[in-house]
């Protein structure tokens, strides 16, 4: 008797379970929820180094798009410098 008691129990948290994830599913659906934009393409990155003048390659945003070679000469403040130049220049 004990055994069944549990075993029913455990079938209706497991149903509970998959209720609950079912409806947070569709609703993640509904929302668009979905980890890439719409039609599945990403926008393109500029991986060139903000350095004027430079045409190395940068390690992308976590490196804040400054080459090795940069990273290494420049001080932080001048690294923000260039960042700060580069993208004043692609706003106007």
């Amino acid at each position: 008797m004990a055994n069944r008691k549990r075993s029913s129990s455990l079938a209706a948290l497991l149903d509970d379970f998959l209720g609950a994830l079912t409806v947070q599913m569709s609703a993640g659906a509904a929302r668009g929820a979905v980890g890439r934009p719409k039609g599945g393409r990403r926008r393109k990155l500029d991986m060139r180094c903000r350095v004027a003048g430079c045409k190395n390659l940068s390690r992308g945003p976590r490196f804040g798009f400054i080459c090795d070679m940069h990273r290494k000469q420049l001080s932080k403040k001048e690294q923000q410098a260039a960042r700060d130049a580069w993208n004043a220049k692609r706003k106007a």
